[in-house]
């Protein structure tokens, strides 16, 4: 799958791009997989708070194809770049309300955020919310709308009244978006299945890789070694393997920090 070119000008211009029923036809073994990854790992979500486990699709073989799914990997190639860089990602049971919030901000780099749907999501049942334009490095300092968090002092409104994109969506249906902008959900069940795939540009410069190990480093909170599952890797192909390369040379950090988060940290970080 190649992007258009008018579609990747809304990207860029916006921070966002939804990608209707691109995993349709796959929806079947991909829902079975989230429930087995759960499954296998014996999280039992009881509704009283967000369930997660990192990495997520690297848990099981047949679910680590899906970074080698052409529509997959043509979405992120035609954001990012051939070299792209896999960042992992986590699998979620979501409950209640997510505040405004962005994923981290990057003036270094890109990072991309590939979000998949597995029930049915309206504006008021949980589907993400976006404020397009919010990714812009330029307008970090000068937008208030990035202070979406602080609405009731700000504008004596909700959370959820804040002017926003709902992306209403269907199971089958992708939603990419730069970690920078801005998103929130509301009102959505206490049972919610979503998984995300986290990637960057492949990283040229000594600034760009220190990104990246920043990045790499956040990753000691859900008490894991490595960014990447040995399934991952053990079964990439020479073409998988050029997207995890040079994420293995630059994690040598993360084991330490991991265990330096073990002994703070009553449990791995849920969010």
């Amino acid at each position: 799958m190649e992007l258009s070119p008018e579609q990747r000008n809304f990207y860029n211009t916006f921070g966002y791009l939804v990608l209707p029923g691109l995993l349709r036809e796959a929806i079947g073994w991909v829902t079975d997989e989230f429930e087995a990854v759960f499954s296998d790992r014996g999280v039992q979500h009881d509704g009283s708070r967000r369930s997660v486990i990192v990495p997520f699709i690297d848990q099981r073989e047949r679910f680590c194809t899906l970074l080698d799914h052409p529509g997959v990997d043509g979405l992120i190639r035609g954001l990012l770049d051939e070299e792209y860089n896999y960042l992992g990602g986590d699998g979620n049971f979501y409950t209640g309300d997510t505040r405004w919030h962005s994923d981290g901000f990057h003036t270094i780099g890109h990072y991309l955020k590939v979000a998949f749907y597995l029930d049915p999501v309206a504006k008021d049942s949980g589907c993400l919310r976006v404020i397009p334009g919010s990714h812009r490095v330029d307008l970090y300092d000068k937008w208030d709308a990035r202070k979406a968090r602080e609405s009731e002092n700000l504008w004596g409104i909700s959370q959820n009244q804040v002017p926003s994109v709902a992306l209403e969506s269907q199971p089958g249906d992708v939603v990419a978006f730069n970690h920078n902008l801005m998103h929130a959900a509301f009102g959505g069940s206490t049972r919610r299945r979503m998984f995300t795939i986290n990637c960057c540009a492949r990283c040229e410069s000594d600034t760009e890789i220190q990104e990246m190990e920043n990045f790499i480093a956040g990753g000691a909170r859900f008490w894991i070694d490595q960014v990447h599952s040995e399934v991952m890797r053990r079964t990439a192909s020479p073409q998988r393997m050029r997207h995890l390369r040079q994420v293995i040379q630059h994690e040598g950090h993360l084991p330490a920090l991991a265990a330096k988060a073990r002994t703070e940290m009553a449990e791995p970080a849920r969010g």
